[in-house]
């Protein structure tokens, strides 16, 4: 059985473990990251941004935290805009609420956002809600089109310490028994190899990621890991959980 590495945020790890197990793997989890909702500012700032504005949701927990927030009045914020989400798990929770979706892209992910949206950027106003964490590919890809752009952190993320979880797969790591590694984001896969190399030392903490498959749920985090030295082995088509572990999954069985 090929056994899999990966961090998520705690609220995310139950979902994601019943995920993998259901596709044959065997799995080491630990928490990388917490999700605290975002300042009261933020909200407000969202209210008064959102008349004429194309509305991007770029996270299934950007939708969450303005649901907690304004409940079922959160359709009737967006009602008359352009609505946006980043993708299928994205728009499963906006259409939850009662929002649909005008567009989603065809890469899950910022840089297929920005191709999306390059088009009718010039002159437009450009809300992207989400993390406070999030990558400056969007934003920047949106301002060089000409896009007036609102960034609006609903949510934020915290490190999570090095628990029991993280030990045991840095241990299981260093000693050749997991298969692969998969990062779901560019956070994640910093703050993983941060802690290893806070643990080992740099080149031991290289020699290990050396020794097993890296896999990417998309181009950001791919060139996240490149920049960190290690180029991912795996990088699905569809930027999902998902099609991460199918294609971990396909790696295995040639």
């Amino acid at each position: 059985m090929t056994t899999i590495g990966f961090t998520r945020p705690s609220k995310r790890l139950p979902d994601a473990v019943k995920e993998a197990r259901d596709l044959g793997f065997d799995v080491m989890v630990a928490p990388s990251l917490e999700i605290l909702p975002g300042e009261d500012s933020e909200f407000k700032r969202l209210e008064e941004s959102i008349p004429g504005s194309i509305v991007v949701f770029c996270s299934s927990t950007a939708v969450e935290e303005c649901q907690a927030r304004f409940g079922n009045g959160l359709a009737g914020m967006v009602s008359g805009v352009k609505v946006v989400s980043i993708g299928p798990a994205t728009t499963a929770k906006l259409k939850a609420a009662g929002i649909e979706p005008s567009a989603v892209p065809e890469d899950y992910s910022s840089y297929g956002l920005v191709d999306l949206l390059k088009g009718e950027a010039s002159g437009s106003r450009i809300v992207l809600v989400r993390s406070d964490s999030g990558t400056d590919v969007l934003s920047d890809g949106l301002r060089e089109a000409g896009a007036d752009v609102v960034d609006v952190a609903v949510y934020r993320l915290r490190e999570a310490g090095m628990g029991n979880g993280m030990l045991h797969m840095m241990i299981s790591l260093k000693q050749g028994k997991i298969d692969a590694l998969a990062f779901s984001s560019p956070m994640s896969a910093s703050s993983f190899i941060s802690k290893l190399e806070d643990r080992y030392g740099k080149e031991r903490a290289a020699e290990y990621l050396h020794g097993t498959k890296i896999a990417a749920i998309g181009l950001p985090t791919s060139r996240k890991l490149e920049e960190l030295g290690f180029k991912p082995d795996i990088v699905p088509e569809k930027t999902t959980f998902h099609d991460m572990l199918l294609a971990i999954r396909e790696e295995f069985q040639q």
